[in-house]
């Protein structure tokens, strides 16, 4: 995986601004920056966005991992290909901290065609009115899911930085996507289908309508994020997105 560092660092932003606009307070604490959340995840509490040097790690890991223990949470870092210094992660191990999670960053390239649909997906911008509805089927059976979902479309529904979508079959909601618009990047998030009506093209659908607004709203950049090996991203290698790069969470917890 080669891609510009620029790039990168745009995709970086946009993840970071959705974050904080539902469930994550960010705390800039000078060369690497603290998340914390009400979210049973580690990489929603952590340290991120090293920029450091060797000579200063050791003293802002010192103070982040004290923030995280202060709001009862385990050390963890969110490491991306950007971050330094290049120690970092010997220094993680040292500390007791080693890898629990790994996820994989995949950019639409913009000379692709739009993901085919067959049109037995009928896919609707999710009005006000449809808070609810959008987070239940976000959410899962996640209850936090939920309520940070709730939050995000309450307080941004009316941006027009932000897009909620939600997929109907036989006239009933069944999936959900949320995109971000952030200059020329646009992310792709809260990619979801109940249960039972997996299988049917509705993420397909939904992921393609995603895209083309993007593309309309003038974003070199659209992507999004899944884990490494899964069935998601079989899925979204189907529909034309292309690795990117890794970010890899580290935890001292369980």
């Amino acid at each position: 995986m080669d891609v510009d560092a620029s790039v990168v660092l745009r995709i970086l932003n946009n993840e970071r601004l959705r974050s904080a606009q539902g469930y994550v307070e960010i705390h800039d604490l000078g060369g690497v920056s603290a998340k914390i959340s009400h979210a049973p995840l580690a990489e929603l509490n952590c340290l991120e966005a090293f920029d450091t040097t060797d000579g200063k790690i050791e003293g802002l890991l010192d103070v982040g991992f004290s923030l995280l223990r202060a709001f009862d949470r385990d050390p963890a870092a969110y490491l991306t290909p950007l971050d330094r210094p290049k120690s970092l992660v010997r220094r993680l191990k040292a500390r007791g901290l080693r890898e629990v999670s790994r996820a994989l960053t995949m950019i639409m390239p913009a000379e692709r065609a739009l993901p085919e649909t067959d049109g037995t997906v009928e896919v609707r911008r999710a009005a006000p009115e449809d808070a609810q509805t959008f987070s239940t089927i976000h959410a899962g059976n996640e209850r936090w899911v939920k309520r940070a979902s709730l939050h995000a479309f309450q307080q941004h529904a009316r941006d027009p930085s932000n897009a909620f979508y939600l997929g109907y079959l036989d006239g009933q909601p069944c999936g959900t996507t949320h995109l971000l618009i952030d200059g020329v990047c646009a992310g792709i998030y809260a990619v979801m289908t109940v249960r039972a009506q997996r299988g049917r093209g509705v993420a397909t659908a939904l992921i393609a309508r995603a895209v083309e607004d993007a593309r309309a709203a003038g974003c070199e950049v659209v992507f999004l994020r899944t884990n490494v090996t899964n069935e998601a991203r079989r899925l979204f290698e189907r529909l034309g997105f292309e690795a990117a790069f890794e970010t890899v969470v580290w935890s001292a917890g369980g």
